[in-house]
């Protein structure tokens, strides 16, 4: 390990600083280390290498670093770190920063060790930020003492090692010995563990299309788990959606009951983790920041051994015990933990990526990416980025209230708005967009963004603060995405009533996500009910590489009655004559068979359209709303679930909390109705997306239109059937699935009937029931 990691391990102390912060004194530091060094004499040496092996116990700790500096002085040489801080100099001592010294300390004993010293003058050089004053801590120091300080700082993290590696070792011999968690496998689900573990082990990319059903959480956890040879290998999990992550911690703690020995962790936001009323991670003005780092290795080492499995709950109660961030304190438990399970943006997203797993190569992460399917939009999503003008018209009246002044940096970035909105259409079209880089106004922002950080740094416990600090967290954010611009980019100006948004909109992130997939991980497996086409997907998250597994569904397919209503067109202008024919099948729904059902429309307009002419009478009706939170969701489902003495029928729209990740078994679901083709609306970025396809060499309508649209209603027909217990209806309504296009993309499981104009739906659906009830006497 590195003498850094080893010291940072016993000796870190101090608090947390935002990420605004460290970068800035990461870059402060690197000038004014550059800058001493800049000085040295030419016989002076830099960075120069030290290794050595310490025995201790049964264990080898082999370490290595670069001291900044030898030098000779005087005859004498002399082994120099060099430090920089903001803090007053005249209250730096050797205590003040424990690592420091220790660091330095190591260093001396590696060298004089190396070149067979009896003692070593060392010298540790602090640079103060703003005034450049140095002060220099100066000891000459025995070999003799250099070695028992040594001694015991590696005693002191033996001690940690000892309980991490008895649970490698616990890991590893519990991995050998676990068998699969379930009594036997389903249908396909050995063979896509066989294929998901043989591509862990090869580090390569698997592509694997499983239906619902298949049990592909179990699989690909128990596949990963046994890929893994040793303690620097992690395994992500990561899904698009809670429920994922809630089935991902139930398949572990089933493992766990069988005997597995593992360490597995879920991350979940810094809001969602946060202890005060008020999320601002400045310490002055939150106790858990405030001493974090002096806190935290007891936090570790006391969640580390009493406790396994690492959820939001249990994380917050310990970070409340130890009085150390929960968010930050769960990344720090994700160095040790055995498997991470996150959302994709913890991987993917540029602006929190976990840089430790991802831009580093202390770790050996291997992926499992589940509802895959989702990624491609995802991945879109988190490398673009907004900001309004009113939100900066709404900083600039904040920043008014704050000294010092960043009252002419935001000035600048106000006039290049209104300049770029005078030069183009936007006023006048709506939308504005172009492949030029928007410089200048990037420019402005970094400006403002130096302004805000000092700003904020200035005023701890003023009122406007934090307007201040979501503002300066909207420009970092922006200018963090701005880093990745490549061709896949568009910057756009869009008018939405009276505000204008300035856009940085990628169509394109098959560059940065392949990037993960082909550097940064070794191992990938991507799987999902819908991954087709298959070249869509991979064109978009691995640009061509990888191999395909499919899946044969373990369900009967007569268990799940298919109905192609292909007898009303449901395009935008033909939607109003599609009404009745849409009531008159949710009805059949409702009165062929009691029990639950879901209409997914492809729009709120469109559901709101068909919602006001049903008659309620003798039913019981929900309705999907705008902007429902999570728990609101989660109760909404439930309540949905259960079983009445009525029909039941719940309007919502396609692609949202309720046609993906939720599971409807048994008599939760009875069916679904699924109004068009799900196609994504019709407007002028979409006309880019499509245009920029086609110049890529694709089919741009339906790598922007057809496919995003066709796995939504796949994934809405996957809510039906569960388990091989589950029967169900769905309903497919449009004209369009009467195409070969539309057939071709439908799962290989599917067994759809066809339903023309004079057909009634309720004679397919009465004889689906009714030869169930035959099947059952």
């Amino acid at each position: 390990m590195s003498v850094k990691d080893l010291v940072g391990f016993i000796h870190a102390t101090g608090d947390l600083a935002s990420q605004s912060h460290t970068k800035r004194m990461r870059r402060m530091g690197q000038k004014l280390h550059a800058e001493r060094q800049a000085a040295y004499r030419d016989e002076d040496r830099k960075e120069a290498l030290v290794r050595s092996m310490i025995p201790l116990d049964d264990y080898e700790i082999h370490i290595q670093g670069r001291i900044d500096g030898v030098l000779e002085r005087d005859g004498v040489e002399v082994l120099e770190e060099i430090k920089s801080t903001d803090t007053p100099l005249e209250l730096v001592d050797e205590e003040t920063f424990p690592a420091h010294m220790a660091q330095l300390e190591l260093y001396g004993y590696m060298w004089a060790e190396e070149k067979e010293l009896k003692s070593v003058t060392l010298q540790l050089v602090y640079i103060h930020h703003k005034s450049r004053e140095e002060k220099v801590l100066k000891k000459r120091v025995r070999f003799a003492t250099l070695k028992e300080k040594t001694k015991r700082l590696c005693e002191d993290y033996l001690t940690w090692l000892k309980i991490y590696e008895e649970h490698q070792f616990d890991k590893m011999r519990s991995i050998e010995g676990l068998a699969f968690p379930f009594e036997e496998y389903r249908e396909g689900q050995y063979h896509f563990a066989g294929a998901a573990y043989k591509t862990l082990v090869a580090e390569e990319i698997l592509f694997a299309t499983a239906p619902t059903g298949v049990g592909k959480t179990a699989a690909a956890i128990y596949s990963g788990l046994k890929s893994l040879k040793d303690e620097r290998e992690k395994l992500f999990y990561l899904t698009a959606k809670n429920a994922g992550k809630t089935i991902a911690v139930e398949t572990v703690e089933r493992m766990k009951a069988q005997g597995l020995s593992v360490k597995a962790i879920t991350l979940n936001s810094k809001e969602n983790m946060c202890l005060m009323v008020e999320v601002d991670c400045d310490p002055e003005l939150c106790p858990y920041a405030k001493g974090f780092y002096n806190r935290v290795r007891k936090a570790l080492e006391d969640i580390f051994v009493h406790d396994d499995v690492y959820e939001a709950k249990l994380i917050k109660s310990y970070g409340e015990y130890h009085t150390v961030c929960p968010h930050e304190f769960a990344l720090e438990i994700a160095n040790y933990a055995d498997i991470v399970i996150c959302d994709f943006n913890y991987v993917f997203d540029p602006r929190i990526r976990l840089i430790r797993f991802f831009e580093e190569s202390a770790f050996i992460p291997k992926l499992l990416v589940d509802e895959a399917h989702n990624l491609v939009e995802r991945a879109r999503a988190m490398h673009s980025a907004r900001i309004g003008f009113a939100d900066m018209a709404g900083l600039f009246e904040a920043v008014k209230k704050m000294k010092p002044s960043a009252e002419k940096a935001m000035s600048g970035v106000l006039s290049a708005m209104e300049n770029m909105i005078a030069e183009t259409d936007a006023k006048t079209s709506g939308l504005a967009i172009t492949k030029e880089t928007p410089e200048s106004f990037v420019a402005e922002l970094h400006h403002l963004a130096g302004k805000l950080d000092a700003l904020l740094e200035a005023n701890k416990r003023h009122k406007k603060r934090k307007a201040v600090r979501e503002g300066f967290f909207l420009v970092a954010q922006f200018l963090r995405v701005f880093e990745c611009w490549n061709d896949a980019f568009r910057f756009a100006i869009q008018r939405e009533g009276d505000d204008f948004f300035f856009d940085i909109i990628c169509l394109d992130a098959s560059g940065p996500v392949s990037e993960v997939f082909r550097e940064s991980a070794k191992g990938a497996v991507l799987f999902s009910a819908t991954l087709k086409p298959l070249h869509y997907y991979k064109g978009l998250l691995t640009k061509g590489e990888g191999s395909h597994f499919e899946v044969p569904s373990p369900f009967d397919p007569e268990r799940l009655g298919l109905f192609l209503d292909v007898s009303t067109s449901t395009k935008f202008r033909e939607r109003p004559r599609s009404v009745a024919r849409i009531i008159d099948t949710i009805y059949a729904l409702l009165e062929t068979k009691k029990g639950n059902y879901i209409a997914f429309f492809p729009s709120y307009a469109y559901m709101q359209m068909v919602y006001e002419q049903f008659d309620a009478s003798g039913y019981v009706v929900m309705k999907q709303e705008r902007g429902m939170g999570l728990f609101e969701r989660e109760d909404f489902i439930t309540s949905f679930k259960e079983k009445g003495e009525r029909s039941k029928i719940l309007f919502s729209v396609l692609g949202g909390s309720f046609s993906e990740a939720v599971d409807y078994k048994g008599e939760a679901l009875s069916g679904v109705l699924v109004v068009g083709v799900a196609l994504p609306a019709y407007n002028r970025l979409n006309e880019i997306l499509k245009d920029y396809f086609y110049e890529e060499g694709y089919d741009g309508f339906d790598f922007a239109y057809t496919y995003p649209g066709m796995t939504k209603v796949v994934q809405a027909v996957g809510r039906v059937i569960r388990s091989q217990e589950d029967e169900g209806v769905a309903v497919l309504f449009d004209t369009r699935y009467a195409t070969e296009k539309y057939k071709h993309l439908m799962p290989s499981h599917w067994r759809p009937a066809t339903v023309e104009r004079e057909h009634y739906i309720q004679d397919f659906l009465r004889a689906f029931w009714e030869k169930d009830d035959e099947g059952i006497d």
